[in-house]
């Protein structure tokens, strides 16, 4: 593995996550989606380790900027499932041979991308959120897109209280995720290093998500995460055939 990138792959990283970042800070969602496709056409070494790595730093400050209004009620449900699902996720990846690693990542992006377009709006009961929780925490761990069964579940709540719960919610996979990516020997010192270089981004991302957070429409955060991402996948899977 080569650990340390070139200059200009660096540079399109970090272009990747201002935008990825400028979505999630002003929507609460999205910068897996977006991330997730086009850092694996960049290298697949970005993905899915150093990218969760990275994202941790944002979710910390977002659910710090909005922590009174986590539902507590419902992350009861979530966390505990999201751990098996988390387990179930590290397998998957440590089982995938290397070399259809880009197809099956491309693959599962574009199911997540389909599952969010698709998907009515479940009732938030104890048994969906259970479900939610395994499937945040397989998707989130196998590709760093814990967001898509999430979507599903809320979609339909006011963007005030899925900001904050969704940063806890995705605090929790991404460190629960690292966890287990280390165990299964795929994540290390030197893809965390990696994941820091793309630290920039991040927080030029964020400060002009804040300042757009009231322009941005829900509507408009879901319209630029499903158009990116669908196409990021189809030319990823294209570019790993």
């Amino acid at each position: 593995m080569e650990l340390i990138q070139p200059l200009s792959t660096i540079l399109i990283a970090n272009s990747v996550v201002v935008l990825s970042a400028l979505v999630q800070t002003s929507t609460g969602m999205g910068f897996g989606m977006i991330a997730a496709p086009l850092l694996a056409l960049v290298s697949l070494e970005f993905v899915p380790g150093p990218m969760l790595f990275v994202n941790l730093f944002l979710s910390l400050i977002m659910l710090g900027d909005g922590r009174a209004n986590v539902v507590r009620h419902e992350i009861t449900f979530l966390l505990p499932t999201i751990l098996l699902g988390t387990i179930m996720g590290a397998a998957i990846v440590m089982l995938v041979p290397t070399d259809i690693l880009g197809v099956l990542f491309a693959l599962l992006i574009i199911i997540a991308v389909a599952v969010t377009v698709f998907a009515k709006a479940l009732a938030i009961t104890s048994r969906n959120l259970v479900i939610c929780g395994v499937a945040v925490g397989i998707m989130g761990t196998a590709t760093g897109i814990p967001g898509a069964p999430l979507v599903v579940l809320y979609q339909n709540e006011p963007i005030e209280k899925t900001r904050p719960t969704m940063a806890l919610v995705f605090t929790f996979s991404y460190i629960s995720s690292l966890v287990a990516l280390s165990f299964a020997g795929v994540f290390s010192t030197s893809l965390a290093l990696l994941g820091l270089m793309l630290l920039p981004g991040l927080i030029i991302g964020y400060v002009i998500g804040k300042q757009v957070r009231g322009y941005m429409t829900k509507a408009m955060g879901r319209f630029l995460m499903l158009s990116i991402s669908s196409t990021g996948a189809v030319l990823l899977l294209l570019k790993s055939i």
